[in-house]
């Protein structure tokens, strides 16, 4: 049995398991519990599935999957004791790495890829926002002031004949964004899916820009992270939840359809509004340049304070192209 919230227990029921080689009948008994922290957001497909296709508990394990505000939130319940492993954009990590505190990226989330956008700067529709410049002294809305988004359209700003020091930053939850924005709290905010998705299809924003393009062309945008100590502590874990997650990326990358209704049940979405929208896609794998690029932005830009190769913060579990490269 895999555990989730009480309304997610009924869907993860009946899951389809083409395509694993799995069969039909989950070991209940004897399963150690993975607590997992994450965003509601579409990326959470690649845990929904394996739940549901019962890859977890073949390889001993039941996942708990508690809904986090913030990036902040997640890091400090690994640090606490209080999770296992937790999602998040990376610079908080970079920070929480620059500063000493043992987490290690275990395994990756979302990739940006400029030729396949899922990350877009938007305004509301009647909003006097229509270039960079105009942005000047407004207010945005991210995770941190120093969140990558936040950062990225600063520089993004500047690059466009703006003055990205004057945009003001409001911290707020991820599922905050959208509803600040349209009672005009803030002017803008840095929208993924499935809250771009509503978002576009309500008619009431419109897109200003990709500023994360500054960043790189490819980056690893999310990942999951564990402190160094479980890692140590708990090798089989790790090497069960890298190999559900890569399972998991591979499947539903192709199979976007039958991720819709779960995604919109731990999201609180609409189902044809996500089905219509914009997908994440989901990184199997990553190579050292994935990380490698937004960390040098990080440091070049201010949001930490020293440079250091990413491979530190690297588990020996993280699926990584050329390792030994």
């Amino acid at each position: 049995m895999t555990v989730l919230r009480r309304d997610f227990v009924r869907l993860a029921a009946g899951a389809p398991l083409a395509g694993f080689g799995l069969g039909t009948t989950a070991r209940a008994q004897n399963l150690q519990t993975l607590r997992v922290l994450s965003f509601a957001s579409d990326a959470i497909k690649q845990v929904l599935y394996p739940m549901q296709a019962g890859i977890f508990s073949k390889l001993g394990f039941q996942v708990q999957l508690d809904p986090m505000g913030s990036g902040a939130a997640i890091i400090s319940a690994l640090v606490g004791g209080s999770g296992d492993f937790g999602s998040g954009s990376l610079f908080p990590l970079f920070s929480a790495f620059g500063h000493g505190i043992p987490l290690r990226i275990v395994a990756p989330i979302a990739l940006y890829d400029t030729d396949h956008c899922d990350s877009w700067l938007v305004v509301r529709a009647d909003s006097d926002i229509h270039e960079a410049h105009d942005l000047n002294g407004k207010v945005m809305g991210g995770d941190t002031p120093g969140e990558i988004s936040v950062v990225a359209t600063r520089i993004w700003m500047d690059r466009h004949s703006g003055d990205g020091k004057s945009l003001r930053a409001l911290a707020l939850n991820v599922s905050e964004l959208l509803p600040a924005l349209l009672q005009g709290r803030i002017d803008t905010a840095v929208l993924r899916p499935p809250f771009l998705t509503v978002a576009m299809q309500s008619g009431r924003v419109r897109v200003l820009g990709k500023p994360l393009d500054v960043v790189a062309p490819r980056f690893l945008l999310s990942a999951w992270v564990a402190s160094a100590d479980y890692i140590d502590k708990n090798p089989a874990a790790v090497k069960a939840w890298v190999a559900a997650l890569s399972a998991g990326a591979r499947y539903v990358d192709g199979h976007q359809d039958a991720t819709v209704d779960m995604v919109a049940q731990f999201t609180k979405q609409d189902p044809a509004q996500i089905r219509a929208g914009v997908r994440t896609i989901i990184a199997e794998s990553v190579t050292l340049a994935d990380v490698q690029a937004p960390l040098d932005f990080a440091y070049k830009y201010g949001v930490i304070d020293k440079q250091y190769d990413a491979r530190g913060m690297l588990s020996e579990y993280l699926p990584l192209k050329g390792r030994n490269a």
